[in-house]
């Protein structure tokens, strides 16, 4: 994986976690495996999936000073229901990207799609990401 992607991949998964935090949805809190594959056009082959894992809890699901120190801005977003939607806006080292994305959450798991269009200087590229979580148990 290229350093560029290994950055984008880190900031859309922080992102994710940014908005995983506080909010009166249908989550159980604890260890979560998180997985996520990311679709880039022009590649000749997919990127292999990213897996992690991940205390989340109803005080402090993740940390997410991450998004801030990386240059980005999250901004309109919203619930409804179990579902959490969202933009963010970075800028980093002149590069930069909007990201929307939706994330549905139901108990022990949770889904969404995150879509990234990158600017001039990297092809004004769109890459997708699928990311699903499930709890494997009890945060340590």
């Amino acid at each position: 994986m290229s350093k560029k992607t290994a950055i984008i991949c880190g900031m859309m998964l922080s992102m994710f976690l940014l908005v995983s935090t506080s909010w009166a949805l249908d989550f159980v809190p604890g260890q979560y495996e998180i997985t996520s594959k990311v679709e880039m056009p022009g590649m000749p082959s997919s990127l292999p999936p990213q897996t992690v894992i991940q205390c989340m809890t109803k005080q402090e699901p993740v940390h997410t000073e991450n998004v801030a120190n990386q240059g980005c801005k999250v901004k309109n977003l919203t619930t409804k229901g179990d579902t959490i939607s969202w933009e963010m806006e970075c800028e980093q080292q002149g590069q930069k990207m909007k990201t929307t994305g939706q994330i549905t959450y139901s108990g022990n798991t949770f889904q969404g799609t995150i879509k990234t269009s990158l600017g001039p200087q990297a092809g004004n590229m769109t890459i997708t990401t699928v990311i699903s979580g499930k709890r494997i148990g009890d945060c340590k």
